[in-house]
């Protein structure tokens, strides 16, 4: 293996050596070391708060982070990702999600097209085509066809900030499951409709099985839309031309809410909130850019996310917002991170001889107190977690709100400091379970846009060091392929390429029909 490898590098053996001496270290006792720690460990910037303290790390271990970061040129992919550098190697294109914000200057080209202007253009049709959508008054429903990225970034959005009430009412269809589909047909009459087709490749079974039952429901064809980067499929479906919003090769699908896919959210939200969102994540843009990396959040929550993973062992992350309107932030953040860094192979397509991508998973607080979270606090697993709260209600109901922050701070106390119990076990908790805790003033667009960015970046950190491309998912195309085959095999005769489990289960499944 070559020496440019992690593991190779003698910062990465100082870091693990620096875990090994804090190894019997409680946070708690870092905490009463240092009366001052939340001082020290936390950071501020874009209107938020990122607190660290409860990690099980010092002073040192950021340090020796940092170090780590130097050796893997962590600012020299950070260079190359906004100078336009083909840094998804495996696609051979370049990763440009920051251009859609305005945050990479007006020089860039690609392919001999300025990236800014296109920005420009596409932002000027996000806005004529949702200002049109909301100006029909006899349009009531949006219906939004996409999966993956072309989801969850505008379903998240758009239930996180409350629409506008004179927009049109929004409908999501991502799976292949009919019944949301049927739900909407049942419930959407077809002349008030309007059909957005969300699909980079124009190719995605999901979202073309579905669009090819809106075509022919639809009671006016010039009601259909589309966002895409493959402009002739999209004619050749029937989407009128002027009727389609182009995309390009550089804008990943899971970051690709900042483009014309976020049209949902223009439409639903106002352009001027769409705008504020685009705000808010080129101020973190502009923040992960020039701050020193010891004083980045972004930096410092993807080099704790490493230190966590790598040295002290923990394969799990938490994302726990405390706030409902925030209850698609862990299903956006699980595909964001789990299809960027879920690789097990480097840049140059090597085996890694260390763990890669954790499990995200989560749910919005209070609920995952009374799910999930006795785990948390009493299993043989330590799995840290990310608490997002808001400080300002967005409602009159100012208890309520008092309650799910003081539920918050006290899980995050409770996992740090634990609880001992030795005449009844089963009531004793260990403690020592690591936190970090992000706070926004208030839920705005601004604010989203903010933290949406920032985990972009810390997931853009952990590939950097970890030497991963965190811009690919071939680890999604396999399944597809056995799916084709096997719809095909549901009407003729099935072949004998599969193992004994899924032959049976197919000739159980059409003994149904």
């Amino acid at each position: 293996m070559s020496n440019n490898s992690l593991s190779e590098k003698p910062e990465w053996a100082a870091l693990q050596a620096h875990g090994q001496e804090l190894e019997s270290s409680s946070i708690s006792a870092l905490f009463k070391a240092d009366p001052k720690r939340f001082e020290h460990f936390h950071r501020q910037a874009c209107g938020l708060v990122y607190d660290y303290s409860k990690q099980r790390v010092t002073s040192k271990t950021i340090e020796k982070l940092c170090a780590l970061a130097h050796a893997c040129d962590l600012e020299g992919w950070r260079e190359k990702m906004i100078s336009g550098r083909a840094i998804n190697t495996s696609e051979n294109r370049p990763v440009l999600h920051m251009a859609l914000r305005g945050s990479l200057g007006e020089g860039l080209e690609i392919d001999g097209e300025n990236v800014s202007h296109f920005v420009q253009e596409n932002l000027a049709l996000i806005r004529k085509f949702s200002e049109e959508v909301r100006a029909d008054e006899k349009l009531t429903d949006v219906i939004v066809v996409g999966i993956g990225g072309s989801d969850l970034g505008p379903r998240l959005v758009y239930e996180a900030l409350e629409p506008c009430p004179e927009a049109p009412r929004l409908h999501f269809l991502s799976t292949m499951d009919g019944a949301p589909l049927d739900r909407v047909l049942r419930t959407v009459a077809p002349e008030n409709a309007l059909v957005i087709l969300s699909s980079k490749s124009f190719g995605t079974d999901e979202t073309l099985t579905h669009a090819h039952i809106l075509k022919d429901w639809l009671a006016k064809p010039e009601r259909l839309y589309a966002v895409t980067g493959n402009i002739q499929a999209a004619l050749d479906f029937g989407v009128p031309a002027a009727h389609i919003l182009p995309m390009r090769s550089w804008i990943g699908g899971r970051f690709s809410l900042w483009s014309a896919i976020g049209l949902p959210i223009a439409i639903g939200c106002g352009f001027d909130r769409f705008s504020a969102l685009l705000e808010g994540a080129r101020t973190m843009d502009s923040h992960f850019m020039s701050t020193p990396l010891a004083e980045n959040i972004p930096v410092l929550a993807g080099l704790i996310g490493i230190w966590n993973r790598n040295v002290l062992g923990y394969n799990a992350l938490a994302v726990l917002p405390y706030m409902d309107a925030l209850r698609n932030l862990p299903a956006y953040l699980q595909q964001m991170d789990m299809e960027s860094n879920g690789k097990s192979v480097d840049r140059e397509g090597r085996p890694v001889s260390y763990a890669t991508g954790p499990i995200v998973f989560g749910e919005t607080g209070t609920n995952a107190q009374h799910a999930f979270m006795q785990l948390l606090h009493q299993g043989t697993e330590i799995i840290p977690s990310d608490f997002i709260i808001v400080a300002q209600a967005p409602h009159d109901l100012q208890e309520h709100h008092t309650k799910l922050l003081c539920n918050a701070l006290a899980q995050s106390q409770a996992l740090m400091e634990g609880q001992q119990n030795e005449a009844e076990p089963h009531r004793a908790f260990p403690g020592n379970r690591p936190s970090s805790t992000i706070v926004l003033p208030r839920l705005d667009a601004f604010s989203l846009g903010a933290l949406m960015a920032l985990y972009e970046h810390k997931i853009f950190v952990q590939g950097a060091l970890w030497g991963i491309n965190s811009f690919d998912q071939w680890g999604v195309e396999l399944g597809k392929v056995i799916a084709r085959d096997l719809y095909r095999e549901f009407s003729e005769k099935p072949d004998d390429a599969h193992d004994g489990s899924t032959a049976a289960l197919l000739k159980l499944l059409k003994s149904f029909d």
